[in-house]
């Protein structure tokens, strides 16, 4: 049972303090008032406070007590008044106050014991009812008949006086099918019951001392009164009040419950028999024999109603035993009992169907013989343990199983000591085979932190190893780590040219080959795609770390065979030293840092970590997360580079350059903000705006030279990869007005072979009259098939290539260019003239169009404007 709280214990105290000072202190009108009825209305304001803890859980039974308390505080200030104003108090208005009490009581005695079985629901009310008969019979036998039989009380004061024993009764009824209901008993229940008990036993005393004529306000009735009173009330301050009642399925089979309902039917023939006796009646009639036979059988029929409960008691015992039984032979575990020094007693059949022994031949054997040679000593000291002990333990072990030549087996066992049991007498031991599961978990176990393709540590696992690194950094500082991350250089060219298949067999080849290339201690991990990462330990300074590093991108640039094809794998390395505040985060995001820059500075590098690269992150990352404001705050702006007619000297058009007029951070380069842009996204809104920005400009200054003059805007490879990118241009020339043909879409050679859906978008784009041409050409994947395969309108020959042109130097690879761009019809644009003598080698090698330093700077629209207004004078001063 719980401990009583505080609001319990106060409530108590307080009121039955108060009910013996009142039966002590002489009576008066003023005690009864303040000390009697004060403390009953200390126990209604407990009440309704234990009713509002309760009120949206279990508010029903708790509301008809309060209200039953509230009756009786009423109806003893009623009796208080009238007694003051010395007018006869019984029968009184009190009086029905008193009785009308009576009936919540009652129902809230069965409302607690709603939601039972219904089986036990009827034994209970059987049991109940037997009883409240009986204790019916014994009240009109002292109170009923004498109150009844008094010639002196007219009949209104008889109905008043019986209907409290009457009432008394009632409640007696419902409070037995509340005793009788397993699942409704609670702390609080019980608190109830119990003050109910001492209410109804004080109302008997009254009514009993009041038939006598001894009966005096003020006495230890009272206090049972009181005591009742508060008990009820504390019940409802009980912390389990809002608890329901379980439904437990009850026969009423109880031997104690069973010997009180036999008990009950004893008492009318003892009452008849009292009654013969005071009357003298009691003689060798046939009344008297009649009684006695009657009161004999009552016995007899008890003892074998008893033997009957004992029978079924065994029956049930037995069909539970055979139920368990049943159940352990068609176990799947296996059910052994042992002896105290761990010798089988009995095995279940599971015995032979899992692990291969007879049951009736292992009796007698040791189950330690079973148990791997690795696990003998630890089950043995698990079988001493319990045999000292009734505490259960729960192990694994490696059992030898001879069934299927399934061999060693891991098993989970369950150790429980029942040898006090005299059901039992032995050590029960369940032991299961486990080996699948075991075997499933290690699986998973694997998948969850180790690559599928190449069974290297995933990222969680190597960021846990990375931690545990920094850790023993920490406790050895004469050693330290470094986490050095990988990147393959052109893994999409493998990929796009040999296949997936080719790609995964050399991420395989990659894996093994860093694996030949570490220490025993390190660790080697794929964090996903071509991207690695190394965890070298116990470091004695960064020098060794990088010698470790390059040692493993020169491992990688050895010729590895894929598909009959031998070739190195270059890759770019960034390595991380652990510093004194280095995290698990902090480590692996600097290595990824270098790694990036050494992406950037021409990859198969090694870069090492420095605060200068963190401060560029962090400038990338800003710049990352500007740009979307940057664009709608106008700090974009376009300028433009002339392009000049080689032959006709004469002005061609421009090309359209994005400059970020930053607020803080002044003019941003393309070349720092595109790649940024291309990441992110960003730079597919970025380019609608230059390409409608470009347009729009290209028509006004057409209008104001009067001259057809061309508009060339560069596009990403992300751009061209929307689906919308056609439709863009189209909206952007409908807008704008600008004739298809004065615009020109410029593409790196590396869009070419990135995607897949390029033919179709530039044979759409030449559909429209806008003109393609190839930018940088020349580097990177320089392919002269683009030129065939793909419908270009132009070629711009590398700015590279354009300054090395000069009197003193053959310049044939240039030669070449625009020869065969002649050849196929396409126009030459050569990037980057500085110099006069390079633009008259331009002109005499027969090139279209020339743009550089040399012919013009990218300018401001108003620069172009003032351009276009003294074009003449310019073409001439150009010239």
């Amino acid at each position: 049972m719980r401990t009583f709280n505080r609001g319990q214990v106060v409530l108590v105290g307080v009121g039955m303090a108060v009910a013996v000072v009142y039966v002590i202190v002489p009576h008066t009108l003023a005690s009864e008032l303040v000390m009697y009825c004060g403390t009953v209305g200390l126990v209604l304001v407990g009440s309704i406070i234990g009713l509002r803890r309760c009120w949206h859980t279990r508010r029903l039974p708790w509301l008809l007590s309060s209200t039953a308390i509230g009756c009786w505080l009423a109806g003893e200030l009623v009796w208080w008044s009238l007694t003051r104003q010395q007018i006869d108090s019984f029968p009184s208005p009190g009086d029905f106050l008193f009785l009308i009490g009576y009936l919540p009581l009652g129902v809230a005695a069965y409302a607690f014991t709603r939601n039972d079985e219904k089986e036990g629901d009827r034994a209970a009310w059987l049991d109940a009812g037997i009883l409240t008969f009986v204790v019916g019979l014994l009240m009109w036998d002292q109170l009923i008949e004498p109150y009844a039989a008094d010639a002196m009380i007219s009949g209104f004061e008889k109905a008043i006086t019986l209907a409290y024993p009457l009432a008394d009764v009632l409640v007696i009824g419902f409070l037995l099918r509340l005793v009788f209901t397993r699942g409704a008993r609670s702390q609080a229940t019980i608190l109830f019951t119990v003050g109910v008990v001492a209410t109804l036993g004080a109302d008997v005393a009254f009514s009993y001392l009041s038939l006598q004529g001894r009966f005096e306000s003020g006495s230890w009735v009272d206090i049972f009164y009181l005591g009742g009173y508060l008990l009820v009330a504390a019940a409802s301050l009980d912390d389990s009040a809002d608890q329901k009642p379980v439904a437990v399925l009850s026969l009423g089979l109880g031997r104690g419950r069973l010997a009180l309902v036999l008990g009950a039917v004893l008492v009318p023939p003892i009452v008849l028999l009292l009654e013969l006796r005071s009357t003298g009646q009691l003689s060798t009639g046939t009344l008297t024999v009649a009684v006695s036979v009657s009161m004999v059988v009552s016995v007899l029929v008890s003892f074998r109603l008893w033997s009957l409960l004992g029978r079924a008691r065994e029956l049930e015992a037995r069909r539970g035993s055979e139920r368990l039984s049943s159940l352990i032979h068609h176990s799947l575990d296996t059910i052994l009992l042992l002896d105290s020094d761990g010798f089988i007693v009995f095995g279940s059949p599971a015995l032979r169907v899992a692990w291969g022994y007879d049951p009736i031949d292992s009796l007698g054997h040791s189950f330690v013989e079973w148990v791997d040679h690795q696990d003998k000593s630890h089950v043995i000291q698990l079988i001493r343990e319990a045999s000292l002990s009734k505490a259960g333990s729960v192990f694994e072990l490696r059992c030898n199983v001879i069934a299927n030549g399934r061999g060693l087996r891991v098993a989970e066992g369950s150790l429980c000591n029942l040898l006090e049991d005299d059901n039992v007498r032995a050590l029960v031991l369940t032991i299961r085979d486990i080996t699948t599961r075991r075997l499933l978990e290690q699986q998973l176990e694997q998948r969850a932190f180790h690559d599928d393709l190449t069974g290297l540590a995933n990222r969680a696992l190597f960021a846990d190893r990375v931690g545990h690194a920094i850790s023993r950094s920490a406790r050895i500082r004469e050693l330290s780590s470094a986490v050095v991350f990988i990147d393959l250089d052109n893994f999409k060219a493998i990929n796009d040219g040999m296949g997936h298949g080719a790609g995964d067999e050399l991420l395989r080849r990659v894996a093994d080959r860093l694996r030949s290339a570490l220490r025993p201690g390190d660790t080697v991990a794929r964090l996903g795609g071509d991207e690695f990462a190394v965890l070298l330990e116990d470091l004695p300074d960064a020098d060794y770390a990088l010698i470790l590093a390059q040692r493993i991108l020169q491992t990688l640039l050895d010729p590895v065979n894929v598909h009959g094809l031998e070739f190195g794998v270059p890759a770019s390395l960034g390595l991380a030293m652990q510093s004194h505040d280095s995290s698990i985060e902090s480590l692996m995001r600097d290595a990824d840092i270098a790694m990036y820059r050494a992406k950037s500075e021409g990859k198969c590098r090694v870069i090492v970590f420095d605060d200068s690269l963190r401060d560029d992150a962090q400038r990338r990352l800003e710049l990352r997360v500007e740009l979307p404001s940057a664009l709608m705050g106008s700090q974009f702006r376009l300028v433009y580079q002339p392009i000049q007619n080689v032959r006709g000297q004469s002005l061609y058009g421009f090309e359209a350059l994005a400059r970020w007029d930053h607020p803080s951070k002044g003019v941003i380069a393309p070349l720092e903000f595109i790649p940024i842009a291309e990441e992110s996204g960003f730079i597919v809104e970025l380019g609608r705006w230059i390409l409608r920005e470009a347009c729009h400009q290209a028509v006004s200054w057409n209008l104001r030279a009067r001259l057809p003059l061309s508009m060339s805007v560069n596009a990403s490879a992300i751009q061209v990869k929307q689906p919308l990118f056609v439709e863009d241009i189209k909206d952007v020339l409908l807008e704008t007005g600008l004739a298809p043909n004065l615009l020109t879409i410029e593409l790196t050679e590396s869009v070419l072979v990135e995607h897949e859906r390029v033919e179709i978008v530039l044979n759409e784009l030449r559909g429209l009259g806008v003109g393609v041409a190839i930018d940088d050409f020349g580097t990177g994947y320089s392919s002269l098939q683009y030129l065939q395969r793909f419908p270009v309108s132009s070629v711009k020959i590398d700015r590279a290539f354009v300054s090395e042109l000069s009197s003193l130097r053959d310049p044939g690879l240039v030669r070449s260019i625009v020869a065969l761009a002649e050849s196929l019809g396409l126009t030459t644009v050569a990037e980057g003239v500085e110099t006069e003598e390079q633009l008259d080698v331009i002109g005499s090698l027969d090139c279209t169009l020339a743009q550089g330093y040399f012919l013009g700077r990218p300018q401001s629209p108003d620069e172009v404007g003032y351009l276009l207004d003294r074009l003449p004078k310019v073409v001439q001063v150009n010239n």
